[in-house]
């Protein structure tokens, strides 16, 4: 798998968040930090797979787009050591810290592996549940330890999935990570 680094320059704070919030959410990459240049403009820095990065940028240009503060954004694909190794420098990351081939192949497993199951699964289970008319999970793969590693999006989609009857839809968008948690673990979800 080769690195790339992905570059989204935006105007202001809330350009920034909005980027790198919808660029993490988008795939599986990694925010490596922003970067404050004079006149109110920053530099947001992510890293991952090539495809993964594209992806990521297409997202953080697509949230600021209509913000009017997308100034710029580039993708660097097969990025060299050596740059990898000055970026982490400047963000105050140790040289012998920096994110080698292996290390990245483990966050992106550990991020695959934050899902105990796929949203095809839980569709499955879904279908299921409607057949046999029962309002369970009938048979949960995950546990209290997992949902907690989960994050709040993956929980929300995963409770929207599910049609909770603990939980109302429109309470679903703005609950936080322990009211779903207690959600779904109430609908059946081994503890």
């Amino acid at each position: 798998m080769a690195k790339a680094l992905g570059l989204i320059e935006v105007r202001g704070k809330l350009g920034a968040i909005l980027a790198a919030d919808a660029a993490v959410k988008a795939a599986n990459i990694i925010l490596i930090g922003s970067e404050v240049i004079s006149g109110g403009l920053t530099t947001i820095h992510i890293i991952g797979d090539v495809a993964a990065v594209k992806s990521a940028v297409e997202a953080g240009e697509a949230a600021v787009s209509n913000k009017n503060c997308l100034i710029s954004s580039h993708v660097i694909p097969h990025l060299d050591d050596q740059v990898e190794q000055m970026l982490m420098k400047s963000f105050g990351k140790k040289k012998n810290n920096s994110l080698d081939l292996k290390q990245l192949n483990e966050h992106m497993e550990e991020k695959k592996d934050a899902l105990p199951i796929s949203m095809n699964d839980s569709k499955e289970v879904l279908q299921e549940n409607s057949e046999n008319e029962a309002n369970t999970i009938v048979n949960p793969s995950f546990d209290k330890e997992k949902l907690e590693k989960m994050k709040v999006t993956d929980l929300r989609s995963l409770a929207n999935d599910l049609n909770l009857s603990v939980i109302k839809k429109s309470e679903i968008k703005s609950a936080n990570k322990a009211m779903l948690i207690e959600a779904l673990l109430e609908k059946g979800v081994e503890h």
